[in-house]
Parts: structure tokens; C-alpha cells; sequence
């Protein structure tokens, strides 16, 4: 970051937390505190101000070392930033009232947006980011195993949308830090919305589709796979394996190099369907880069993201197959490992 500001002629960057917070400060800081303040100089130590609430977990667990409890922040920067300095803001996470204050008690010189540096900063991944991601993806590759094993020997058990996705989110806390977005599990008719929550509401028989993720260091994994409850018939055994391939496909032609709307594209040749082929993950479920028809990304190596392609009949079914990839020089590498056979429950 310092560099990119050094290049831009940006004196400091200025991250800010208030109820909508911003993710870059988790990134630098490891840590997602509520109204706390972010300071990069071009060069030297940063400083992370946080209330006096978060004061001694932030100095024990923040990566960032300068760390100070503030009495009236705005403040407490201006006296480090000074005047005629120029200032870089994530204008994707000021708010109006925010912007307000910074005119009123800041008075900056000039200000410049820093969104794409962010943007390109974190979309290359380091490899202490590579092993969280690898550990969070093998969690949930862990409970999917575990769901399955689970629905095989104890069945009866499990007689709602919310059995299972309570028991997904019980095994989350078990092995890592929790879910990283809300649980999806999606029975019969209901798999038909790609984004659904799940319901005290009896198993359908039909296709079940479950997405999840863990987080695991700030890092979230994020699977999707389809089960089915009952015997699919020839035409629903059809419909999986088209996701399928679709899946397979996309993943096969990954390269260094290539477009991200072009594999998107690639994906869709034998049905389309509402939601973009893949997107970044990080500290955040949903990041750069982006695969969907209008994304100018490329791909990199030292990328990850998510391959997903799914297929929706209204009133009928829905099938999503997703899997979390790490872009190598040698190819994709799959972080997400389950089985992507049709598994069958009765």
C-alpha cells in the first residue's frame, strides 16, 4: 500500500470503520472492529485508532502495532495529518454524514480515491492468504463429508431445511471461526431460488442444494454441492450432469492470462442462469475478481475465487456445483475437494 501511495502521490490513506465497515481495515489490520480509524502514511509506521472498548484486543491481536484509543478521532488525525496533504478514501465505505465530518474537521487538501489500489492489492493473494484459504476450504470439505455421513446413518434426524444447515453451522464453530455467510440449504422447489433461506419446513424429495463456508483466520471458504433425496429420474440425472460438466469445464479452461468474462461465457454454452460464474474470495465472501459477462478482470496468477455455475427451473429444481480455486502458474488448483458425484439419500 505504501508503495501505491508513494506512486500515486498520496500523502496517507485514510480507512474508516463506522456501522458500515470497511473490509480493507480487516485486511490490514486482522481485525473488524466497529468506529475505529486506519491511517497509512506513504512511508513509516501506520496508526490504528480504535475506542477505548476495543483498546486491549486490538493492541494484543491487530497486526498493525501502532495501535492508540482515541478520545475524538477526526481530531487526533488532523494533527497528524496537518495541511495541504493529499489523502486517499475508500469512497465505497463513507458514508454521507461521514464525508460531512471529514469536510468539517479535517479540511483536506485534496482528496483521492483508492478503491482500485485496494482493489489491486488484495486481489493477488500472498501465500500466508493462499494456507487460510486451503485450511478454511478443507473445513468445509470436512463438513460436507460429515452432513453426508450423517443423512446416510441418521436420516430421521435431520426432517427440515434447518436441521441441516443448523448442523452445518454447529460443525462451523466446531472446526473454525464460524460461518462466513448465512447457510443455504434448499430442498425440492426451493432449490429453484439460487439465494434462499432455509426453513423449519419438511424435506422435499427432488434435488437439495447446499451452500456454505467457514472462516478460518479472517479467510472464508465458500461450497456448494447438490444432493438428492429419493431416486432422480433419467431427465434429472441430465440436468445434474449438464452443472456438472458446466463446472468441469470452466475450471479446465483456466488460464493465466484469459478473460474473466470469456470463461464466464464459456460456462453458459449449454443453459444460462441469473448469477455470474465465480467471484474473488479473501477476507470477504464476494471480492475481485469477478467472473460475469461484463467483467473486465484477467486472470492472475495467485488469484482466488469461486467456479459456480448452477441451473434453476422455476417451481421444479435448482442444481449449483461451486468450488473455491487457487490460480497456480501451473494451472487451477482446486481448494475445495468433495465429491461431485450425485449423492442420493432415502
Amino acid at each position: 500500500m505504501q508503495e501505491a501511495l508513494k506512486k500515486e502521490k498520496i500523502d496517507y490513506a485514510l480507512f474508516i470503520n463506522t456501522e458500515i465497515k470497511d473490509p480493507n481495515i480487516k485486511y490490514f489490520t486482522g481485525l473488524d472492529l466497529e468506529y475505529s480509524f486506519l491511517l497509512i502514511p506513504k512511508q513509516g509506521d501506520s496508526l490504528f485508532l480504535v475506542s477505548a472498548l476495543e483498546h486491549e484486543r486490538a493492541k494484543k491481536y491487530s497486526i498493525i502495532k501502532n495501535v492508540k484509543q482515541y478520545k475524538k478521532p477526526l481530531l487526533e488525525i488532523k494533527k497528524i495529518i496537518k495541511e495541504k496533504k493529499v489523502i486517499g478514501l475508500n469512497e465505497n465505505y463513507i458514508t454521507i454524514s461521514t464525508d460531512k465530518a471529514l469536510k468539517k474537521n479535517l479540511k483536506i487538501y485534496e482528496q483521492k480515491p483508492i478503491q482500485e489500489i485496494c482493489k489491486a492489492i488484495r486481489i493477488i493473494k500472498t501465500r500466508e492468504e493462499i494456507n487460510a484459504l486451503q485450511k478454511a476450504a478443507r473445513i468445509a470439505d470436512t463438513i460436507f463429508v460429515a452432513v453426508c455421513k450423517e443423512l446416510k446413518t441418521n436420516i430421521k434426524k435431520y426432517k427440515t431445511e434447518k436441521n441441516i444447515a443448523e448442523f452445518i453451522e454447529q460443525q462451523a464453530k466446531k472446526y473454525a471461526d464460524g460461518i462466513s455467510f448465512e447457510t443455504i440449504v434448499a430442498s425440492g422447489k426451493n432449490a429453484a431460488m439460487p439465494h434462499y433461506y432455509p426453513q423449519a419446513i419438511l424435506l422435499q424429495r427432488g434435488f437439495c442444494l447446499l451452500d456454505f463456508g467457514v472462516r478460518y483466520k479472517n479467510y472464508i471458504s465458500d461450497i456448494s454441492r447438490t444432493i438428492f433425496f429419493g431416486a432422480p429420474t433419467e431427465e434429472e440425472k441430465e440436468a445434474y450432469e449438464k452443472v456438472r460438466k458446466a463446472n468441469k469445464n470452466a475450471i479446465e479452461a483456466l488460464k493465466i492470462g484469459r478473460k474473466c468474462c470469456d470463461i464466464d461465457a464459456l460456462s453458459r454454452k449449454e443453459f444460462t442462469y441469473p448469477h455470474s460464474l465465480g467471484h474473488g474470495i479473501g477476507v470477504e465472501v464476494h471480492e475481485s475478481p469477478s467472473f460475469s459477462p461484463k467483467s473486465k478482470d484477467v486472470i492472475k496468477e495467485n488469484m482466488c475465487f469461486t467456479i459456480e455455475p448452477g441451473m434453476y427451473v422455476h417451481h421444479k429444481y435448482g442444481i449449483r456445483i461451486e468450488d473455491d480455486v487457487w490460480m497456480t502458474k501451473k494451472g487451477p488448483v482446486l481448494l475445495t475437494k468433495s465429491t461431485k458425484e450425485l449423492l442420493c439419500f432415502f
